[in-house]
């Protein structure tokens, strides 16, 4: 970067590369934003900068707004979709049988992609920009984010499709191809590391903690690579102590996260705002705005309650939770994880419960419908939510941190301090005071964490990726309950083989464009 005493902005430039961020940014929802980029050059101040980075996050909610975005995610035990009418790209997908053709594969690929356009152009600006002192916290703000949403996009791609194309130079003519797992890990990596140096430790003037990236989330976001890194496919297990290490400092800095009191707060129009536990959270808002949360509401009803039989939860995986909850004294999150209300039906206005419903009957995940049925205006019956997307909340760093330091030989009191407090708020606990009715002090903590994650993620497209690290899934689509008609209707059992089986293939219509990238 250039560094200045005074920089005189036109205000002018600054209306003009708003306009052009906004044009993009509430264009129609099947257009790619990406394709709409203002060039380095355009870029010459600070506050152009900050208008563009700003504008990325509405190309971010334009796509993670729907469900086809976690494409990846319904192959876990815990979610699972209608098996007919117009959701098979979701049954493929559950049963990992999908091909370059299946349908509703493109936004997972298209959408990261149109997200790193965007970052590359602020990215590449940025050297050129002459800042003043005054403008010199703001700038090095804009950059991490920058660099933050960069490796966020390159995370969702290779945890989705396994290699995939790196381009860090805005209209790049080098001709695309495909880079090893690792490779890309390693550019996720370094954007990470120069997030964690130029963001604050809580971004000023947001309100919703996590709503912006801050160091802590960047350290969050290294945490996870590191897990992954460790396990399937490349399988370096130095990398567990990485991971724990960064969690450990999440868990430790002054970024501002804690549990929230009760888990279902997290996912209703009320409360959603009252807790400190998103690390990362994509807000969205439906009226204002019109660019609501399309995952949750009406998408995840059966037909019988009105609803768009999208997203259910799995019947093992229930019954699996249910018992564990008895056992271990944590009814409070599995009644917070599922709608076990009555709730209405068609032909019976007095309602019934989930295993009644006529129409292909499966459990209803509240952080799918709704966390409080009190709202039923706002959120059962609407497809287009306020409700937040959490790409990664502060239960889950404290679980990673667990995990990480069992798998990396370093259990401490802190690691199993870690684990008791998601535990205790399940048990619907005050997470800081102990509780030796629910508290764990011995035995294998890395699998202890591993399957509290299980049941503390459910619902929230993650519990797949967790399979794949470990290289499970084999396992869980075992262990299916033979009353699940994910694909019935085409007679096609789960596939736990074969590249297919572990990563998305590649959409059809990026080989066309690209034949190179057929592996």
């Amino acid at each position: 970067m250039k560094i200045g005493k005074t920089k005189r902005i036109k205000l002018g430039s600054v209306l003009c590369v708003f306009l052009m961020v906004f044009s993009f940014s509430c264009a129609d929802l099947e257009e790619d934003p990406g394709k709409t980029q203002l060039s380095p050059g355009t870029l010459n101040s600070v506050e152009t900068l900050d208008v563009l980075v700003t504008g990325m996050y509405r190309t971010v909610q334009n796509d993670a707004r729907w469900s086809d975005f976690y494409i990846a995610g319904y192959g876990g035990d815990d979610i699972t979709t209608f098996s007919a009418g117009n959701k098979q790209g979701f049954r493929e997908a559950d049963w990992r049988t999908q091909t370059n053709l299946s349908e509703r594969i493109n936004r997972a690929w298209d959408a990261p992609y149109s997200m790193i356009a965007i970052a590359n152009t602020a990215i590449n600006a940025a050297p050129d920009i002459v800042v003043t002192e005054d403008e010199q916290e703001i700038f090095d703000r804009i950059v991490g984010e920058a660099y933050f949403m960069r490796a966020f996009a390159y995370l969702h791609l290779t945890r989705t499709f396994g290699k995939v194309v790196i381009n860090l130079e805005v209209n790049s003519l080098e001709e695309r191809e495909l880079s090893p797992i690792e490779d890309v890990y390693q550019q996720i990596e370094s954007d990470l590391l120069e997030a964690e140096g130029l963001l604050p430790d809580v971004y000023p003037g947001v309100v919703v903690v996590g709503a912006r990236p801050s160091k802590g989330a960047a350290k969050g976001f290294l945490a996870r690579l590191y897990m992954h890194w460790a396990g399937f496919p490349l399988n370096d297990s130095s990398k567990y102590a990485m991971a724990a290490t960064k969690a450990k400092e999440v868990i430790d800095g002054p970024y501002g996260y804690a549990l929230a009191p009760r888990m279902r707060e997290m996912w209703t129009v009320a409360n959603r705002f009252n807790h400190d536990e998103g690390v990362f959270t994509m807000v969205f808002c439906d009226e204002l705005c019109n660019l609501g949360n399309r995952t949750t509401g009406r998408l995840g009803f059966p037909v019988d309650a009105g609803g768009w039989n999208e997203t259910f939860g799995e019947i093992a995986f229930f019954e699996d939770m249910e018992a564990s909850a008895q056992s271990e004294g944590t009814m409070a999150r599995f009644e917070d994880t599922y709608i076990l209300e009555v709730i209405p039906r068609r032909d019976r206005p007095n309602g019934a419960d989930w295993r009644n419903f006529k129409n292909e009957p499966h459990p209803i995940l509240r952080k799918v419908g709704g966390g409080d049925m009190s709202e039923a205006s706002l959120v059962v019956n609407s497809t287009n939510t306020p409700l937040n997307r959490y790409f990664m909340r502060y239960a889950d760093v404290l679980l990673t941190y667990a995990e990480a330091a069992g798998r990396s030989g370093g259990v401490t009191a802190d690691a199993w301090e870690a684990l008791n407090k998601v535990r205790r708020r399940a048990a619907g606990l005050d997470p800081n005071i102990p509780e030796g009715s629910i508290d764990l002090t011995s035995g294998d903590l890395a699998e202890l964490a591993y399957t509290e994650r299980k049941w503390e993620l459910a619902g929230e497209y993650e519990r797949w990726h967790d399979l794949v690290r470990m290289d499970r899934i084999a396992e869980a689509f075992a262990n299916r309950s033979p009353e699940e008609r994910v694909d019935v209707v085409n007679n096609t059992q789960p596939s736990a083989t074969g590249a297919a089986a572990y990563f998305t293939p590649i959409p059809q219509s990026e080989l066309d464009l690209a034949p190179q990238l057929a592996d």
